[in-house]
């Protein structure tokens, strides 16, 4: 038994019946152990203690299985920043200093994991199915939240809607996390030009700051949906 087995509970989730969540943890347990190259079908089928079959009748694919992985892994790295909202933060300030934590906190993880998601993006693989997965849409929800939340910013004036600048936005992040870029700066100055006006209270001040941590005001743990366990 692997340390992955030891970690799912083996034989026992053979047993007592598996599910996707089951599943998807234990493909992001092995993903942890080996990294994204040396996720599988057959591996995590191992881990469960169940037949491949059984795997492939929740992940038909093992493109499937990796989207449910790399949703785990953003959702995640994203979860403690979204719960914790600053009073009267703007939003391109918010999105600056996620940024920034991210950065950070990513350069600890595995080194070998943003390239691969960046070649799977590159690729355009799975580009469709992450952008309809759930786990996206619990950041983009934790995200939309501080959005609305900023009663200066005006995404109208850009004439676009909420969801569309939120997930632009969260694509944007992603995009330049895998590729390594030490802040978000383009992306902040878009959002000042598109979401506030020249004479609204604070731009200079936003810009000034944007990508510097601000210590929370408060915490809103359970304003975006928490992810499943902790790594």
């Amino acid at each position: 038994m692997n340390e992955v087995q030891r970690m799912m509970g083996g034989a026992a989730m053979a047993r007592q019946g598996i599910d996707r969540a089951a599943i998807a943890e234990a493909a992001y347990a092995l993903a942890e152990e080996r990294g994204l190259a040396g996720l599988g079908i057959r591996s995590v089928a191992e881990a469960c203690g169940v037949s491949v079959g059984t795997i492939y009748n929740y992940f038909p694919t093992k493109d499937d299985l990796l989207v449910e992985v790399i949703g785990t892994f953003w959702q995640r790295a994203f979860h403690e920043d979204l719960c914790l909202i600053v009073e009267g933060e703007r939003f391109d300030a918010f999105v600056s200093r996620v940024y920034a934590a991210m950065s950070s906190a990513l350069a600890a993880f595995r080194s070998d994991w943003l390239p691969q998601i960046s070649a799977l993006s590159i690729q355009g693989r799975d580009e469709g199915k992450m952008r309809e997965s759930a786990t996206f849409d619990h950041i983009r929800a934790g995200m939309r939240g501080v959005l609305e939340a900023d009663a200066q910013a005006d995404p109208g004036r850009a004439g676009i809607e909420p969801a569309e600048l939120v997930a632009f936005v969260l694509e944007g992040m992603i995009v330049g996390l895998c590729a390594g870029e030490p802040d978000c700066r383009v992306l902040s100055a878009l959002l000042r030009a598109g979401l506030y006006g020249p004479d609204t209270p604070g731009t200079e001040d936003a810009a000034d700051g944007a990508g510097r941590l601000e210590p929370p005001a408060r915490s809103t743990e359970g304003a975006a949906p928490a992810a499943a366990g902790e790594r």
